[in-house]
């Protein structure tokens, strides 16, 4: 029975440092704020984490990492697939049934990795997030078997950091799972639609 109610008092932190850490950011976050919002003492929050980043790291785990990669991977792929072909429906489902409930479920999480760092950090941040969507598109394309059009490179990569911002904009909005859904498809379209119709062959 005492290891349930400890195993309870580690999942308030937890559940209480993703909240602030989405909320007021992860410098602005400190242990004192979290253990108060769990009514707890600050030497109580230390017995099962050592330091607000083995919180961080915890909350912000490898696996999730590396299903936000794979799936911008996919997604950079089909986006390339779209430039030449409509997106059949088992893309349209993987979407609908992967992708975009990834980023719901996980929305907190997304924030925090975005807006972890400030300043230079931040700007370097999101530099390494666009690099890697680049990476992905740029492999797409050639898969798909699709020339790069001149200036290509440096077009997606000013969409994509436009299309993150958006993303997260819309993952802090106070709507419903569902709204927020249909907003991310919006964005996606946005993007599709720009992309085809700037390097569209004249």
């Amino acid at each position: 029975m005492a290891q349930c109610k400890k195993e309870n008092i580690r999942e308030a932190i937890l559940a209480e440092a993703l909240d602030s850490f989405a909320e007021n950011g992860y410098e602005s976050t400190t242990i004192k704020d979290i253990a108060q919002k769990c009514k707890i003492s600050t030497g109580n929050v230390y017995k099962y984490f050592k330091s607000k980043a083995e919180i961080y790291e915890t909350l912000i785990t490898d696996d999730f990492l590396e299903q936000l990669h794979d799936l911008i991977a996919t997604r950079s792929y089909h986006h390339a697939e779209a430039l030449k072909n409509e997106l059949s429906n088992d893309v349209m489902r993987w979407f609908d049934k992967e992708y975009y409930p990834f980023f719901i479920k996980n929305a907190k999480q997304c924030i925090i990795l975005k807006n972890h760092y400030l300043g230079k950090e931040y700007d370097e941040r999101v530099s390494l997030i666009v690099k890697n969507v680049l990476m992905h598109k740029k492999r797409a394309m050639f898969q798909t078997n699709q020339p790069l059009p001149p200036h290509f490179l440096n077009i997606s990569a000013m969409l994509i950091a436009s299309n993150v911002q958006m993303y997260v904009q819309v993952l802090e909005m106070n709507k419903s799972d569902e709204e927020k859904t249909e907003l991310l498809k919006m964005i996606d379209k946005y993007h599709v639609g720009g992309t085809a119709t700037i390097f569209k062959e004249n």
